[in-house]
């Protein structure tokens, strides 16, 4: 049974990535969360708590929801003490709210309010004049070793393949692993992504199936109004498992995400390097590309995303047993993929 506790977080320091900037100081739980402004006076708002801290028998860490880097920004490996995520940033980040050729906002930079329970914590985005839809993001803690991601869009607009591009940033020494299809239907490869001249500079994205793989370059990724961030995003081969593996250098533990198919197109990583000079950014990461369908007014529908940590033998077995337990589980409200 995990023991999960509120404290008082302290402001957070501005962070830029990939020239975003930005996190800024917010007000109290259950109350609006505004944009960038002056420093709210003090008092019982701004003394409120911000962060849910949480132990289990195999982690403990951190949820904050507020700043630009909302989301689990600790996250400890109780067998080894280490903290796996990039103590700049966070995982289970909500980053950019996309559809066709279209960007409409960072929930980083959008107003929220948020909510805390005993083991979870949630924040809610209002829909804006460029995201017409209301968002939930829901943190839950669960025993032993992991912290699931429930996110709801109740639409009020008309999105073709609607995006929610949720990012996680991960220390540099963790190395990605992503199970992908092979030419026979029968095999499954283990792939390490490693640097090349053919993607230098690029995002890899690891989409669903042909059509998922059209989304990440149909224009989404070069809008930059807002001075939102811009990457090259570069499709290669399909994912055979939605999981992705995050593994430590004596390959003995690894941070695991993972989704089901049908509430994820594609997902995306830094492409590993001995050498620092060949890396694309200073952390590992994933991405998971959410949602991806066709969206009406009045739809709402929900989406769930797993972060856990698990021991790793040499045949990865652990990972494929959380991934396949977390698909029986969600199996008995979503139906099967």
């Amino acid at each position: 049974m995990s023991l999960v506790r509120n404290r008082f977080a302290p402001l957070a320091a501005a962070i830029t990535i990939l020239a975003l900037c930005g996190v800024h100081p917010r007000p109290a739980s259950g109350q609006t969360v505004q944009p960038a402004g002056p420093k709210p006076a003090a008092g019982p708002a701004a003394s409120a708590p911000k962060t849910l801290e949480f132990d289990t028998p195999e982690i403990s860490g951190t949820i904050r929801l507020d700043g630009a880097y909302h989301g689990v920004t600790r996250l400890v490996d109780k067998r080894s003490g280490r903290q796996v995520i990039d103590s700049r940033y966070s995982a289970l980040n909500l980053f950019k709210l996309m559809s066709v050729n279209l960007v409409m906002g960072q929930p980083r930079e959008m107003e929220r309010t948020v909510e805390f329970g005993t083991d979870w914590a949630q924040i809610a985005w209002p829909a804006t004049e460029m995201h017409l839809g209301d968002i939930t993001a829901r943190y839950e803690v669960h025993a032993p070793n992991a912290v699931d991601l429930i996110v709801t869009l109740r639409s009020q607009g008309a999105y073709p393949a609607y995006e929610l591009f949720l990012s996680n940033y991960f220390d540099k020494i963790f190395q990605p692993h992503v199970y992908l299809k092979a030419r026979d239907p029968k095999i499954t490869d283990l792939v390490l992504p490693t640097v090349s001249d053919v993607f230098r500079g690029t995002v890899l994205v690891f989409p669903r199936d042909s059509h998922a793989a059209r989304h990440c370059v149909d224009g989404r990724w070069d809008r930059s109004e807002g001075s939102v961030p811009t990457v090259q995003m570069c499709p290669v081969r399909h994912y055979a498992r939605c999981l992705a593996i995050e593994v430590d250098p004596e390959k003995t533990m690894a941070v695991v995400l993972m989704a089901r198919p049908r509430d994820c197109y594609a997902f995306s990583t830094r492409y590993h390097a001995a050498k620092e000079s060949d890396r694309l950014t200073t952390y590992s990461a994933f991405d998971f590309s959410l949602f991806g369908g066709d969206v009406a007014p009045g739809e709402e529908q929900t989406v769930r995303v797993r972060l856990a940590v698990t021991p790793l033998d040499s045949e990865f077995s652990q990972p494929l047993k959380l991934y396949e337990s977390f698909l029986a589980e969600t199996d008995q409200s979503h139906g099967k993929d």
